[in-house]
């Protein structure tokens, strides 16, 4: 009698799938690549009669389909093979106003209160489960298009990719290119893996590489290049945590942040690293071009990456287990932004909190005098901050002269869009690190280097309690047997460590 093995016996249950798996051809279903003709009632025909049929997958085969809003369905992916174009219609008719008020998500910029209404975007998958888009192909938004070119921050722009409130959720070596508003939006789903995605958004105002405000999710392999922030992680819903993250082995590129969790960050974030990832800036140099003087910024006219990791919650939520490692970030205005804010609170009227964040083995070169900044409230300290083997490469530096305009008293805008150079303004007495209103911060194995003569401290701390700063450089001088190289206000005394 012929053993069964478990390698047989793995081999006929893929082989059984094989042959159950349907596949459907959206050439079959009457998709013309002719450049004119728009295939969205084909396109989604095949969709639902995969759906119909008990799921599969819809072949998207090579040459360029023209196309308006399409809906996966449960159990269908869509396979894009090697040469497939899914090309977004340039007529906003095409993209009609899809209705999520039942999810009850809130927007990033508008915080009155009031749900989101309606979606637009090429592709929607909508309350579904066991969903994908997969292949070598491309799915490519209409975002240069005229009829998109509305400005900063305004409604009628479609995202390419819009998944909410989905189960298992599958994004495999696609490219994803121009869109006229986000790139992809994974929100409020569960079990999300991406992996091997390339996607370049530099094209139109508010391009975020990728937004994700979900559960259970990976993220490895990819590169992102774009207009808005690159990797943006969002807490949108009450009662529904961003959480249980993972993203590795990511290249990003932006005009804005590298790799943010906030702005919006209503029930908040926790149990999430990030490693082994770069973040630099976009070779493109429009959009997104900060008005700052050459005294302020190295090379004023090219584009920086605003922020490489930025770490916020100012919308009454909790930000807690954030570990950031291996990262390497080059043409930063400032490395790391953390913040605790109060633009909107809890419905309870309870502010934002923060605790245990975690950041390490990271270089960073600056292009610009803002310093990283790591801020709580006084009614609403952030806690424990870790921060070890960290390089930071300043170049460019505040003279005396300079200097002597700072103001007294540190600016701070609480109710401004929370960014680095908006929030505490540009004149900021620390070179390297202005920590305000933290409890509880550790950092140990930190280098700092000059390229010219720094007027600033390289620290300084404002009401901080349990400073602990061990085998901490400034130009190969510590900071220990330098006082002057540490500034404070009503803050305990620091402790060094040999």
């Amino acid at each position: 009698m012929k053993k069964i093995t478990a390698i047989s016996v793995f081999a006929f249950l893929v082989s059984m799938w094989s042959l159950s798996a349907q596949t459907y051809n959206i050439k079959d279903f009457k998709a013309m690549a002719d450049g004119k003709t728009i295939n969205t009632e084909a396109i989604q025909s095949a969709i639902d009669n995969c759906f119909e049929g008990g799921g599969g997958e819809v072949i998207v085969p090579p040459g360029v389909f023209y196309t308006g809003t399409i809906f996966l369905k449960s159990n269908v992916y869509l396979h894009l093979m090697p040469g497939a174009v899914l090309q977004g219609s340039y007529n906003p008719a095409d993209y009609p106003e899809h209705n999520i008020l039942s999810h009850k998500k809130f927007g990033t910029i508008t915080h009155d209160g009031q749900w989101v209404k309606y979606m637009k975007a090429l592709v929607i998958a909508d309350n579904v489960q066991n969903i994908g888009i997969i292949g070598q192909g491309t799915i490519k938004g209409a975002g240069e298009g005229d009829a998109f070119q509305l400005g900063l921050n305004k409604d009628g722009k479609p995202k390419n990719i819009f998944f909410v409130g989905c189960t298992n959720v599958k994004l495999k070596d696609i490219t994803v290119l121009n869109s006229a508003q986000v790139t992809i939006s994974i929100s409020k789903c569960e079990k999300v893996f991406i992996d091997g995605l390339y996607v370049n958004s530099q094209v139109n105002w508010n391009c975020d590489g990728m937004d994700v405000d979900s559960k259970d999710v990976t993220i490895a392999n990819c590169i992102i290049e774009s207009e808005d922030d690159a990797l943006c992680f969002k807490s949108e819903y009450l009662n529904t945590f961003c959480e249980n993250i993972t993203v590795t082995n990511c290249v990003v590129s932006s005009m804005c942040n590298g790799i943010k969790l906030g702005t919006g960050s209503r029930t908040g974030f926790r149990n999430i690293t990030v490693n082994n990832c770069v973040i630099k800036r976009n070779l493109k140099n429009e959009y997104f071009h900060w008005e700052m003087t050459p005294d302020v910024v190295l090379d004023h006219k090219t584009t920086s990456v605003n922020t490489g990791i930025v770490i916020m919650t100012v919308d009454g939520g909790l930000m807690e287990n954030i570990s950031f490692s291996d990262i390497v970030m080059t043409d930063v205005l400032s490395p790391i932004f953390i913040r605790v804010g109060s633009r909107f609170l809890t419905p309870d009227n309870k502010p934002s909190v923060m605790r245990n964040i975690s950041i390490s083995n990271v270089t960073a070169h600056t292009r610009s005098i803002l310093p990283s900044v790591i801020a709580g409230l006084q009614e609403s300290p952030a806690h424990d901050i870790h921060l070890s083997n960290i390089s930071i490469y300043n170049h460019i530096n505040v003279s005396p002269k300079m200097l002597k305009t700072f103001p007294v008293e540190v600016f701070e805008d609480l109710k401004t869009y929370p960014e680095n150079r908006l929030t505490f303004g540009l004149k900021i007495p620390a070179a390297a690190f202005y920590v305000r209103h933290v409890e509880g911060i550790t950092m140990n194995d930190i280098l700092v280097t000059y390229g010219k003569e720094e007027a600033r401290s390289a620290f300084y701390f404002d009401d901080t309690r349990n400073i602990r700063l061990r085998n901490v450089l400034v130009n190969n001088q510590k900071v220990g047997k330098n006082k002057a190289l540490i500034g404070s206000k009503n803050s305990d005394k620091v402790e060094f460590e040999e």
